[in-house]
């Protein structure tokens, strides 16, 4: 069941009704959450008096998942938890000195309380993505737009800090399905999402609110930054050249509206979208200020 090394090893939990009181009493404290990483913060408070580490860090690339705790230090006992044939990640422990063939039977059966509310905890965390990413394109949908942006709105204010919206709309993107079909203007909307996604910063947020629109949400970005913004985003889908071997010529329409003194988030997102149309009369594949 468990490869002891010092570097790596698996854990495969046995059944829970053969789990001893130690891991049972563990494994019902990390079932009190299914915040992903509140629980990998739990488990690394709570095993410290069964075996001193200096630092922990979870990593799971297919779930997009980081978690560190602590200092990585010189040594380092590393675990692939599996249940069901299905991996749930790696976690890697660390300290200053190596670890002994006791403490690390230890750890590892401490890892079996980990795995069931792990598993928990990564299922929770699929759930709440599927509901709130657009699946097609991969980035935040509505959903997400609609409980992003009050909070947004509500940290710009505490924080007195500038947000922009930006409201982004594909020019002509109709003559796509009806030319190439749907299959293909599904592609193109994708294109345009990794153009974008490519192109934001770090802290943007990045949506797709329906169809071929989209919207941007830049914290700490003012009118001016968020027009350079815009106008880096609609030269990135400029550049897009070819789309699965088809030539083609994509635009976009953009209006941006900064967050001004007591507006509502309706009101913001109002104004970006009616410089929206405004950049629409004026010939398209351009950026209108609100």
């Amino acid at each position: 069941m468990v490869e002891t090394q010092q570097m790596h090893g698996p854990v495969t939990p046995p059944a829970p009704e053969t789990l001893g009181p130690r891991v049972l009493e563990l494994s019902g404290i990390l079932q009190t959450t299914l915040d992903l990483e509140q629980q990998i913060t739990l488990f690394a408070r709570s095993i410290r008096d069964d075996v001193p580490i200096d630092g922990l860090e979870y990593d799971n690339p297919a779930a997009r998942v980081l978690i560190r705790h602590g200092e990585q230090t010189t040594h380092k006992a590393a675990y692939d938890l599996q249940l069901d044939d299905r991996s749930l990640g790696v976690i890697s422990f660390f300290r200053d000195l190596p670890f002994s063939e006791d403490e690390l039977h230890t750890l590892e059966n401490l890892l079996c309380a980990l795995v069931y509310p792990l598993r928990n905890a990564l299922s929770y965390l699929e759930a709440l993505r599927l509901a709130s990413h657009d699946p097609l394109t991969g980035i935040q949908n509505r959903l997400a737009l609609e409980h992003a942006l009050q909070r947004e709105v509500d940290l710009a204010r505490r924080q007195r800090a500038t947000l922009s919206m930006l409201v982004i709309d594909a020019d002509h993107f109709k003559r796509f399905n009806d030319e190439y079909g749907h299959a293909f203007g599904d592609d193109v909307l994708r294109a345009l999402a990794n153009a974008m996604s490519a192109t934001v910063r770090r802290s943007d947020l990045l949506f797709r609110y329906g169809g071929e629109e989209f919207v941007v949400l830049a914290s700490h970005a003012g009118r001016d930054g968020a027009r350079l913004l815009a106008e880096r985003i609609r030269e990135a889908v400029a550049g897009i050249r070819t789309i699965d071997g088809q030539p083609v010529d994509l635009s976009v329409s953009i209006g941006v509206a900064e967050l001004t003194e007591d507006e509502s988030p309706e009101s913001l997102f109002e104004r970006a979208d009616q410089a929206v149309y405004q950049a629409k009369e004026a010939g398209r594949d351009r950026v209108e200020l609100a």
